[in-house]
């Protein structure tokens, strides 16, 4: 099977939409049936599983070539539009006036600015409880997550390549307890367990299955001879049989190891789909990481009322592709001269 051509960036967009439709929808008040819908298919654990089949495989090929290059590309694709949002982010508090009404801590506000650009972007500070929901960017928690998971690609590499597939499946099955643990008994009551619930122990058997299905061929081919409807029916059986029981991310562990079936189904089924329609070209990062800032600078102008639902989308998706256009395609240019670079140059 060729894993080269695939509707990943198709599904990362649709995933992206889901989680932006569902929050401004949900802040701004707006209700709808769709959204009924589209929560069936909760757009973060669609993020982790696609993470873990392309972020392994990124890791594996590296194996032909410098390591560093792997985090020196990961790096590439998060941080320039991540701080592109955190400039974006700060100009339109200050043009919003909310600095003008509280008293500032710099010391606060630097260490709030030092988290951002680096590992801790689920770190907020009491400054601005009052700006929007409360959270300058409360979404990226996820990014967080994201790069504990390329710091353990190395780990997690060795052990898919060392442990049995018995004992693979038996990892996965302890990361599955600490995520069913995590949803059901985790209040986050005081900092230890918030820190828990934005570490990668709780989400990482959703990376794993990921990096899973990129290991083995035969779960590959496996996937794509089963029927589509079935999987699809199954999926929504267990999804609203289970619903109402509090998952984290809001899915159990059973419907997500369906779902992920369903993502490796739809991602080689009819691969050329994606690019035929996207032209290579992908907002869906800037979706994600733009549409919070977005919604709280409508909140606290008071203009936060569903029918801004539309504008919310619409600024959303402008950031999303100056982002990308100006900001993402730029930088990303950087990860093929990594990789040219050792190969004309065999020194680093």
């Amino acid at each position: 099977m060729n894993l080269k051509l695939n509707n990943f960036d198709l599904i990362r967009l649709l995933a992206a939409s889901q989680v932006a439709l569902t929050h401004i929808a949900a802040h701004l008040g707006y209700t709808n049936f769709f959204f009924q819908i589209i929560a069936i298919f909760p757009g973060v654990p669609i993020f982790f599983f696609i993470s873990g089949f392309l972020i392994y495989g990124s890791y594996e090929k590296s194996q032909k070539n410098r390591k560093v290059y792997f985090f020196i590309n990961r790096g590439l694709r998060i941080y320039p539009a991540l701080y592109f949002c955190l400039i974006f982010s700060t100009i339109i508090i200050w043009v919003s006036g909310y600095f003008e009404t509280r008293e500032l801590n710099i010391l606060d506000l630097l260490k709030y600015f030092v988290a951002q650009v680096s590992f801790f972007q689920f770190y907020n500070i009491d400054f601005f409880k009052d700006w929007g929901v409360g959270a300058v960017n409360g979404v990226l928690w996820t990014i967080s997550v994201e790069l504990q998971f390329y710091i353990i690609t190395p780990i997690i590499y060795y052990f898919l390549n060392h442990l049995k597939k018995m004992n693979i499946f038996t990892l996965l099955f302890i990361f599955l307890i600490f995520n069913t643990l995590n949803s059901n008994f985790n209040d986050k009551d005081n900092v230890f367990y918030k820190l828990i619930n934005v570490s990668f122990i709780p989400w990482l058997y959703m990376f794993l299955l990921g990096a899973i299905f990129y290991k083995f061929k035969n779960l590959q081919i496996f996937t794509k001879n089963l029927s589509f409807g079935l999987l699809l029916t199954i999926f929504l059986i267990s999804y609203f049989v289970t619903k109402d029981f509090g998952w984290g991310n809001k899915i159990n562990p059973a419907s997500f190891f369906i779902l992920g079936l369903i993502i490796f189904k739809l991602a080689f089924a009819n691969p050329s789909l994606s690019n035929s329609i996207l032209n290579n070209n992908d907002i869906s990062y800037g979706i994600y990481i733009f549409h919070m800032p977005i919604v709280n600078y409508l909140i606290y102008k008071n203009i936060g009322n569903p029918e801004n639902f539309l504008l919310a989308i619409i600024f959303t998706l402008t950031l999303s592709v100056i982002s990308w256009f100006f900001i993402e395609k730029f930088f990303l240019k950087f990860k093929k001269y990594t990789l040219r670079k050792y190969q004309n140059n065999n020194k680093f």
